[in-house]
């Protein structure tokens, strides 16, 4: 009998330990093309990071009028968390999808985006296509290549839910 429990308890243990690795999802490497036309890619971005920083990617486009509200509210957001919180740093990145690198700048821009949030542009969207995610706005959280949190649409109930991931973070 002792043997059949500790049988039953290996297997429940890995079965938790599988669930949890099942559970941890991982963002796919895409392309990223700065306003000066250089190719990136999200690992390589990702690389300059310290550990323990997080980052906000946001996908957005100069025709989304949600993304409108939501890029000066992440503006707003990342500025208060690196004020409060200097040993982790969140950092926004702002992709423009669909748009040029002129677009992108200009529509940067009218949002209020400057340095230290970085601007990077997808003519083509293939971000969208190997993230798979139905339009702008997309939003996702990330600690390196962790996936803490993802949601499409800008709306009271997506905002408290980053936010709480976020603060969960700190």
């Amino acid at each position: 009998m002792k043997t059949f429990a500790q049988i039953l308890i290996c297997i429940v243990l890995s079965v938790n330990v599988f669930a949890e690795d099942k559970d941890l999802k991982l963002i796919p490497n895409i392309p990223l093309y700065t306003l000066d036309m250089e190719r990136k890619t999200l690992y390589q971005e990702l690389e300059n990071l310290k550990e323990g920083d997080l980052v906000i990617i946001n996908f957005t486009s100069s025709n989304c009028p949600p993304c409108k509200e939501e890029v000066p509210n992440l503006l707003q957001y990342s500025k208060k968390w690196n004020l409060s919180n200097p040993k982790n740093r969140l950092h926004l990145w702002i992709v423009f999808l669909g748009d040029d690198a002129i677009s992108a700048s200009e529509f940067a821009k009218s949002l209020g985006v400057q340095k230290p949030t970085s601007v990077y542009f997808d003519s083509f969207q293939t971000s969208m296509r190997i993230l798979d995610f139905p339009g702008t706005p997309t939003t996702f959280v990330l600690r390196k290549k962790e996936i803490l949190f993802k949601e499409f649409g800008y709306t009271e109930a997506n905002w408290s839910k980053m936010i709480s991931v976020l603060e969960n973070r700190k």
